[in-house]
């Protein structure tokens, strides 16, 4: 059942500035056009719209390669959010980690935006845990931290090329609404890839 337009505009008064605009800069394709009009109605009330109004527009439109690339080095070039180094380009890897303890086997996986060294350190950490955690259970403890072993190792062979990796590429995809939100403001910058 929709919600009245009444509701909706409703709705969308009570929420903060902040919250319009994450839906704004996250969820403006989800949104029935009714609801994406009353939404920038609301922004505008706000004197928001011009910024959200950029990135409304950056979710709907198609991403070239050379927005992806654009985009990328756009986030390549902020300081590590891990060890606040500026001297290596960011990008991207998934770290997996296996916790096991007799019947019960645990894995997780993370993803992080950082410098080549500190991905390193992540996948390393991730591997090191896995593998003095990992094998205590039964069956899964064993292949999953295989699994896990095998994973950290691929993820870290890209963390060193000089070029954004897939994982980056596919965060920025992902995320073209909230980066053309932030992509002016340093601090929102750094919030968003940590």
């Amino acid at each position: 059942m929709a919600i009245s337009e009444a509701a909706l505009r409703e709705n969308y008064r009570r929420l903060s500035d902040e919250k319009l605009m994450r839906i704004a800069s996250e969820d403006a394709t989800k949104l029935r056009p009714e609801a994406l009009a009353l939404l920038k109605e609301e922004l505008g009330t706000r004197s928001l719209s011009e910024t959200a109004e950029k990135t409304i527009e950056a979710q709907f439109r198609v991403v070239s390669e050379e927005g992806v690339a654009e985009y990328c080095a756009l986030l390549q070039a902020q300081p590590c959010p891990v060890c606040r180094s500026s001297s290596q380009r960011l990008n991207a890897t998934m770290s997996s980690k296996v916790i096991s303890f007799l019947v019960m086997t645990t894995w997780k996986e993370q993803f992080a935006i950082a410098c080549p060294a500190c991905l390193d350190k992540l996948n390393q950490d991730a591997s090191t845990t896995s593998a003095l955690l990992g094998w205590w259970g039964v069956p899964w403890g064993i292949i999953r931290t295989i699994q896990a072993l095998i994973a950290n190792g691929r993820m870290a062979k890209n963390n060193h090329v000089p070029y954004p990796n897939d994982l980056l590429k596919a965060f920025v995809v992902g995320n073209v609404g909230r980066i053309e939100a932030v992509r002016e403001t340093p601090a929102d910058l750094q919030a968003l890839i940590k």
